[in-house]
């Protein structure tokens, strides 16, 4: 099973990693992103290493892990969506159609701000790792508020405010890691880069 998160932009560049990861390490964690990611041709699997600094599980302890994600890149026209949710109609279609109301592609608040996005990066977890939504989670989330972008979890319709979206994606990722037991815990212990 896979579940995926949504981030709009008006801009995406390399110069965020660094302060992606500087950020992600004010959760607890030592973490490094994959020496060689670069958001020009992100496709596929972005390991990340890490370590607790205060683990929970004692098999945790001491330990150099890998977890992640599946990152995708696309462009993004709210136009050309909008578009495809209302295409136009023919002569005899306007005929005989009665007059629907348009779809959106999101709530208005979020279009307005939609509309300046060009880019659309897909976050995707699965839950044969558990640390993987920790990573899908709070990396879109400081994505999304380093580039004042929108994010939204599409199986649920969610839009999220961008407010408090790291905060409230890390107590969402506590949560959920706070009710598993041990024997639940599905990792991976780093070894080396790939």
């Amino acid at each position: 099973m896979s579940l995926d998160l949504q981030v709009f932009t008006k801009t995406l560049d390399d110069n965020l990693i660094p302060e992606i990861n500087k950020q992600l390490n004010n959760f607890d964690m030592v973490v490094e992103v994959h020496p060689d990611f670069t958001f020009t041709t992100p496709t596929g699997f972005l390991p990340f290493k890490f370590k607790f600094n205060n683990p929970k599980f004692k098999v945790l302890e001491g330990k150099d892990l890998i977890s992640g994600f599946e990152l995708y890149k696309d462009d993004f026209s709210l136009a050309e969506k909008l578009e495809e949710l209302n295409p136009k109609k023919g002569f005899m279609g306007k005929l005989l159609s009665k007059k629907t109301p348009e779809e959106t592609f999101a709530p208005p608040e979020f279009e307005k701000r939609l509309a300046n996005c060009t880019k659309e990066i897909t976050f995707v977890w699965h839950v044969g790792d558990t640390f993987e939504l920790r990573f899908a989670a709070l990396t879109s989330a400081i994505l999304t508020k380093l580039t004042d972008g929108v994010c939204c979890y599409p199986a649920d319709d969610i839009w999220y405010d961008n407010d408090k979206i790291v905060e409230n994606a890390y107590k969402e990722v506590k949560e959920y890691e706070d009710s598993l037991k041990e024997k639940d815990l599905k990792f991976h212990l780093f070894t080396k880069w790939e």
